[in-house]
């Protein structure tokens, strides 16, 4: 989606840096590409930016896996500051070569060049070029940008790699991403290594006095939302919906301090305390059975979808975190080989948070990611890999019980890290050989095989259309007023410690010897939730409030 209008420097499509303008380059002229190596095998190519306004300079190329659609975000830029002699742009004094696909089995129509642009004092180089010539570029092809308009990056994901035929250099590439959140803007361009050379390249930074600049307005806001919120479906067997923070207030939620006999939150929290620790007070279901079990169940026809607006990428995005509210989580489920166990309480808590963030960004208003929180941390996707409402809304799915979130409807085994390849393969072939017949009163068998906590998601009859049930609650760069709730600052549920690692052993040690240690291994690793109940804190009391999410 584009917008037809603007206010500030929000979708005109270029973005001032504070001396060195910004655009988001719409067009590229493929350069060289292979088609062997990187992911699945495919290759990967090269672009340039091209048809870009006039006075916006390339400060590097672009290149993507083949297995990977052109989904990105290439930066050309322009210096506004006026100064002939030291102005925020300048063509490199040489370039250094990299490396060179000439002579090398790779599959090709011509050979390729990836050259280091050398930047002249006080500038730095922020990508690469590359050409199909062994003739260096022209100076004028690219340029560096000053060094107080940079910042520090650091490796981020691999594309591709090759081996030189005399096996004593090497050579990868990478994106990269800005060492520190605040002010950084990435640029899209990647980078190349090879086994001599360890150098760096710079990402941009906003260094403007108003950093806000290119931020949406109100009007702007609501629109972005009506476009890109969700739609979150939740699992048939689902028993613990969201709920309005108000209402749950409303049913029964009582507040526990030291010292203090418990009391029913006031409105929207008044009473709640703001200025202690996480420990210091915490939320609770009423005692009574029939007010209990009325709270856990959530209510979805009052559910409202919280939104926390704030600026990403040095002022270049916009980031509308969706938090959604849940009276009670679920006990969890493991899988064991072929085995799902129902856990029983393991898992459950009083209040779960979790949140939905589309991050947009401000030249176009083009939705350019979407991150899925799942319990303590979570994982971005591009927009191509949901199914998309109305063409530019993501369908999520809300796991059973523990409420995390999907872009797909399917089972997910969480597998402990520390599992490697031989102890997978020895697990399954160990349960492979298992009689069948064998019963347990805690698992059951389906075609779902693996090790570890299980997810499970599907679309059914409950959903949440967040663009007709939201309430943006903050925007980081207006004034907005921050209802009570927000600034709580204790736990949103007790805690209870449980023994999980009993529970599921008394099931392990009917197994061979040699499978109860793996399966001891991948206890060990289960996430901390799953060893107690313990309320969270509430979303501004969490690290990405004001930084980035967690994966």
């Amino acid at each position: 989606m584009k917008y037809s209008y603007y206010c500030g420097e929000f979708g005109k499509g270029t973005i001032d840096l504070g001396g060195l303008e910004v655009y988001e380059a719409l067009y590229f002229k493929k350069i060289w590409e292979t088609h062997s190596g990187g992911p699945k095998g495919l290759g990967v190519s090269f672009y340039e930016p091209t048809s870009i306004p006039v006075g916006f300079n390339v400060i590097g190329h672009y290149c993507k896996p083949n297995s990977r659609a052109m989904l990105t975000s290439v930066l050309t830029a322009k210096d506004t500051t006026h100064d002939p002699s030291h102005g925020a742009l300048k063509s490199p004094i040489d370039y250094t070569l990299i490396w060179t696909s000439k002579g090398l089995n790779v599959s090709q129509r011509e050979d390729g060049y990836i050259w280091l642009p050398v930047p002249p004092d006080g500038y730095k180089a922020i990508g690469h070029i590359v050409t199909t010539s062994p003739e260096k570029p022209s100076l004028n092809k690219v340029r560096c940008v000053r060094s107080d308009f940079t910042d520090l990056t650091k490796v981020d994901k691999w594309i591709w790699g090759h081996k030189m035929q005399s096996g004593s250099s090497m050579v990868h590439l990478h994106t990269t991403k800005p060492k520190t959140r605040a002010l950084s803007v990435p640029t899209g361009m990647f980078l190349a290594r090879n086994g001599s050379n360890t150098h760096e390249l710079a990402c941009l930074k906003m260094v403007k006095t108003d950093p806000y600049s290119a931020m949406p307005n109100s009007l702007q806001i609501r629109t972005m939302i009506n476009a890109y919120a969700p739609w979150v479906y939740f699992h048939p067997d689902e028993q613990y919906f969201p709920s309005s923070v108000l209402w749950f207030f409303e049913h029964g939620a009582e507040l526990h301090q030291r010292d203090q006999p418990p009391r029913l939150v006031i409105n929207d929290g008044d009473n709640l305390p703001n200025n202690g620790t996480a420990d210091d007070a915490f939320l609770d279901l009423p005692q009574d059975q029939p007010s209990k079990e009325r709270l856990q169940k959530g209510f979805l026809a009052d559910a409202v979808a919280y939104i926390h607006v704030k600026p990403a990428l040095g002022g270049t995005c916009t980031d509308l975190a969706i938090w959604l509210y849940y009276p009670f989580n679920g006990g969890e489920r493991f899988q064991l080989g072929p085995h799902t166990i129902n856990l029983g309480k393991i898992g459950e808590h009083v209040s779960d948070w979790e949140h939905i963030t589309l991050r947009v960004e401000n030249f176009h208003g083009t939705l350019n990611g979407v991150y899925l929180s799942q319990n303590a941390k979570g994982n971005w996707f591009t927009p191509s890999e949901f199914e998309l409402m109305n063409g530019t809304r993501p369908v999520v799915y809300a796991s059973l019980h523990g409420h995390a979130h999907y872009s797909t409807p399917t089972s997910f085994i969480h597998t402990p890290g520390n599992l490697d390849s031989s102890d997978l393969r020895m697990l399954y072939d160990e349960f492979q050989m298992m009689n069948d017949s064998r019963k347990s009163s805690t698992a059951k068998k389906d075609s779902v095989v693996g090790f570890g906590v299980r997810d499970d998601t599907a679309k059914s009859k409950n959903l949440m259309d967040i663009a007709s049930t939201y309430n943006v609650v903050c925007v980081d760069y207006m004034k907005l007023g921050i209802e009570p709730w927000l600034d709580y600052t204790g736990r949103w549920g007790p805690k209870i410690t449980y023994d999980i690692i009993k529970d599921v052993t008394d099931l392990a040690n009917t197994l061979p010897d040699n499978v109860k240690e793996l399966i001891i291994k991948v206890l060990q690793q289960l996430p901390p939730e799953l060893h107690g109940e313990e309320g969270p804190q509430g979303p501004k009391m969490k690290e990405s409030w004001t930084g980035d999410e967690p994966v």
